[in-house]
């Protein structure tokens, strides 16, 4: 297929366009991946899995009843469920893949994300660099020739930025920087302690199932703010009761450790890559 069909975004089973990567299980063995595993963090938090991609290539495991998962064997499961969703759309065969994985991936997680491809039934081609995909996608749509783009990938457990040069056809990472360990769900867990202060509840006393509860209530409430200024967080449970007003100013104000970790990565990058095209210039 040509670059126009490749870029072309198709949906999933749901008729979206993302697909959230969470895994769930069940006790009867169902597992779940995508929209209804991220329902189900509030009703099954101990076997269900997010963020496992911070986790890529390292020995952690994941316990769902009598069984241990690796993040491999669970980003496996949401590339299964990719392939499927694609093959039902195109209604064909899905063998081969380009799998886009964070600039600072070291080879160890590269591996294991070439690997869950393996797992999932593809024949993985290439492991890209996701600033490269990013930056064939942008150059693509604008039909620009050449390019220098600064690339901010903030996603549910990581972030990575990146400096790309785009010139003759040719992708060129300048430099790369970012934090496997910072992502939307930091700020999850911001808005959920920042609720339970306000309601004299002790976030680490609470039980798994409490705390899926109010962070699913701060998920809710962090996408409210898109569209909104201000909006109220309010639950009324049998066990768990309270109410906190978020506003865009007040999470900006109690997520500025975040905003702070999150400048770090882009100085870098930009310090790295003009120092690169000093030295390129001055050639």
């Amino acid at each position: 297929r040509g670059l126009g069909d490749v870029y072309k975004r198709q949906p999933n089973s749901f008729g979206e366009y993302l697909t959230p990567s969470i895994v769930s299980f069940d006790s009867d063995g169902t597992v779940y991946v995508g929209k209804v595993a991220k329902e189900r963090l509030v009703t099954q938090p101990e076997t269900t899995f997010s963020v496992f991609k911070r986790f890529m290539g390292t020995s952690k495991k994941y316990q769902a009843g009598k069984r241990e998962y690796t993040p491999e064997e669970l980003s496996a499961m949401v590339l299964r469920k990719l392939k499927e969703d694609a093959e039902n759309y195109l209604g064909e065969t899905v063998e081969e893949a380009v799998i886009s994985v964070p600039a600072y991936f070291n080879d160890m997680a590269r591996n294991a994300t070439k690997n869950a491809g393996q797992l999932a039934g593809l024949r993985v081609e290439r492991i890209i660099n996701e600033p490269s995909a990013a930056a064939l996608a942008c150059q693509e749509r604008d039909s620009e020739e050449e390019a220098l783009m600064l690339v901010f990938d903030f996603g549910g457990g990581t972030l990575d930025v990146s400096l790309v040069d785009c010139f003759d056809n040719i992708i060129e990472i300048l430099a790369v920087s970012g934090d496997n360990h910072l992502g939307g769900s930091d700020f999850d867990q911001i808005i959920a302690k920042a609720f339970c202060r306000e309601n004299n509840l002790e976030w680490e006393n609470l039980d798994a199932d409490k705390q899926a509860v109010i962070l699913a209530y701060a998920v809710q409430s962090k996408e409210a703010l898109t569209e909104k200024e201000e909006c109220i967080i309010k639950i009324n449970m049998e066990e768990m009761q309270g109410m906190m007003e978020l506003s865009r100013k007040k999470l900006i104000r109690l997520s500025e450790e975040l905003f702070a970790r999150m400048t770090q990565p882009i100085q870098r990058v930009l310090a790295d890559g003009s120092c690169l095209l000093y030295t390129s210039d001055a050639a």
